[in-house]
């Protein structure tokens, strides 16, 4: 007989494929409302999971602690929900180069309430700006990348989209923003996103939270390389999340498909509040740290 929670996996599956068929038949997607700490918020049925992903504790527990949010990467809003638990959050911009995905996201913050001090941004962030770009991508998928060989189901049905490429320093320029969170997730491009960020980084007040990808077009130590030669020359430490260690060559990632990284200007010590979770860990974790802290002290970082 099956356990509760092995019922509850396949019925997570269930919904999911009947979203996908939907959604490929052009049929529109029920409202459902997902249950999230003590909050039920309304997603687009199969859009978004409430299972924790590798960094959603991370994630919320730099969130919880942040006014200013760049979401780079922020695909159909699953990360930038988690604003709804963030009191001191004033700005955030949503920045997504898939428009079917970032409508999605839209609708997502709107539907909860979060559209007050949100900005979406429809462009590829990279190291140069109003350049064209192609992103291999089907339909609002969340795996779009500018390598064909991390996005093999539409590099196979020859689905990509054309846009254009903006940088973090313009995002800022613009919107007369300085982030002190940045999350970055785009699918092997974080290294071009932090060649574009060198006068946002010079702040000395932005701690970004980057998910490294690899690929037979670019490897996880060449990644690594990267990310780390950035560090350098802007004054940054880099951490390697699952481990709580600071990453000092690449060949620590070696082994690694995918993995997280924390950047923090020189300085900053790795953060107490982020020590004891782990990753895939349960987002409760991050917000009874939160509130304990709160109960402790009123500083935030």
């Amino acid at each position: 007989m099956l356990s509760r929670k092995a019922v509850m996996k396949k019925l997570r599956r269930w919904r999911n494929w009947r979203a996908s068929l939907k959604s490929r038949l052009g049929l529109p997607l029920s409202l459902v409302e997902l249950p999230v700490l003590n909050q039920r918020l309304i997603v687009r049925e199969g859009m978004i999971s409430n299972e924790a992903d590798y960094d959603q504790a991370w994630l919320l527990a730099c969130l919880l602690r942040a006014e200013v949010y760049f979401d780079i990467g922020a695909n159909m809003g699953q990360s930038a929900l988690l604003a709804v638990f963030c009191e001191h959050l004033r700005h955030m911009l949503l920045v997504e180069p898939n428009p079917e995905a970032l409508t999605l996201a839209a609708e997502h913050v709107i539907m909860n309430g979060l559209v007050a001090n949100v900005r979406f941004i429809d462009a590829f962030v990279s190291d140069v700006v109003n350049e064209p770009v192609r992103l291999w991508t089907v339909g609002s998928g969340s795996a779009g990348s500018m390598y064909s060989s991390h996005a093999k189901t539409a590099f196979r049905l020859h689905q990509f989209i054309e846009t254009q490429t903006t940088t973090l320093d313009r995002l800022c320029e613009v919107h007369q923003l300085v982030p002190d969170f940045v999350k970055i997730d785009v699918e092997g491009a974080e290294y071009l996103v932090l060649r574009g960020s060198g006068s946002c980084a010079a702040h000395n007040k932005t701690r970004f939270l980057v998910e490294m990808h690899s690929n037979t077009q670019l490897t996880m130590t060449e990644n690594a390389a990267n990310i780390l030669a950035w560090c350098a020359a802007v004054g940054y430490r880099a951490w390697y999340l699952s481990q709580t260690v600071e990453l000092t060559a690449p060949e620590q990632l070696h082994d690694r498909g995918r993995c997280h990284l924390l950047l923090q200007p020189q300085a900053w010590t790795f953060p107490d509040w982020l020590r004891n979770l782990q990753q895939s860990g349960p987002i409760e974790a991050a917000m009874a740290a939160y509130t304990a802290e709160q109960h402790a002290s009123p500083a935030r970082h």
